[in-house]
């Protein structure tokens, strides 16, 4: 979602004239670096450049960007875009509507406000976003909304069996062996109800794999037959556990759920990242989903940055609630 939303947006905003840079320090996921605009993404932003404003797309927290956020001087207003339920908005304006299925659909519905046409290059990363976070219009969130936009984006230009073939999985050699070492350590965990993976860095090497190959991974423990989430524990690099949560049940948020951990997310999708080893974190999570499951009750459902100079990009369309903070 973040990879798309910032490319189309990226592309909106070059077409009006304005000079868009797609910023994001962490490299672009493989399967994503066809998307038009993305193979010029830098990794960092000089101290000595001056923007008119900075738009942060599908980050729920301020926290969640650390130190890369280029300071004041540098970014100029702050905008963001957000769409998570569990998100805590900030920056000067903020665009925050959890009812958006993608932040592809809040850029969908800036453009259509301000009457900007939508082209191919734009249409083909915001149908990519789109797809992403619905999982293929397979989720809970796939709303009438969505359907609307991705049809606007067809008739832009997006072809949609082109995307799927581009976004097909062509897993490499390590990746295949790293899944295999992954569903050997499967843990059915809340009466069967949560199945539990886990990564560590000694598999990563042994499969001669990278980093980069476990995403999706989380998947495979809640297609397990009568598993409602599915849940991935992978060793950081920098210490602790990441926790990443997949819900194929409208009766457990795992974004609630992550964010009583200290993360965040959507009720088909959650995260957060946890100080201590596997053991501790795994004790945590299974507590915290047996206390979900417990409840028993329906939930409502509804890092990347780009760097624009671009004053008019502070104009957001009435839909998206947007907030400005109180100034100190």
């Amino acid at each position: 979602d973040g990879t798309g939303s910032m490319a189309g947006l990226a592309s909106l905003l070059r077409a009006r004239g304005k000079t868009a840079v797609i910023y994001s320090v962490d490299p672009i996921a493989r399967r994503y670096k066809w998307l038009p605009l993305v193979s010029g993404t830098v990794h960092t932003i000089p101290f000595d450049e001056r923007f008119d404003c900075t738009i942060v797309v599908d980050c729920a927290d301020i926290a969640l960007l650390g130190d890369t956020l280029p300071p004041p001087e540098v970014r100029g207003k702050l905008i963001t875009l957000d769409h998570h339920a569990s998100g805590h908005p900030f920056g000067d304006i903020a665009v925050w509507d959890p009812s958006a299925a993608a932040v592809g659909v809040l850029v969908w519905r800036i453009a259509e406000h301000e009457g900007w046409p939508v082209t191919p290059e734009a249409a083909v990363p915001l149908y990519v976003s789109l797809i992403s976070d619905t999982g293929g219009f397979r989720h809970a969130n796939t709303n009438a909304e969505a359907l609307y936009v991705a049809a606007g984006l067809i008739r832009a230009g997006v072809v949609p069996s082109t995307i799927a073939s581009s976004l097909e999985e062509r897993p490499s050699p390590g990746k295949i062996r790293l899944l295999g070492a992954v569903l050997r350590t499967l843990e059915l965990h809340c009466a069967g109800r949560a199945g539990v993976l886990s990564v560590t860095t000694d598999m990563v090497e042994g499969a001669r794999a990278s980093w980069e190959d476990i995403e999706g991974m989380v998947n495979w423990g809640r297609n397990v037959e009568g598993v409602q989430v599915g849940v991935l524990l992978t060793t950081a690099k920098g210490g602790g556990v990441r926790v990443s949560m997949r819900s194929r049940s409208d009766r457990v948020d795992v974004g609630r759920v992550c964010m009583t951990l200290g993360g965040g997310g959507h009720p088909g999708a959650g995260g957060c990242h946890m100080v201590g080893d596997l053991a501790s974190t795994k004790e945590k999570i299974v507590k915290a989903l047996d206390s979900a499951f417990n409840k028993s009750r329906p939930v409502s459902g509804p890092s990347p940055v780009v760097a624009a100079a671009s004053p008019a990009t502070a104009a957001s369309p009435a839909t998206p609630r947007a907030t400005e903070p109180p100034t100190e």
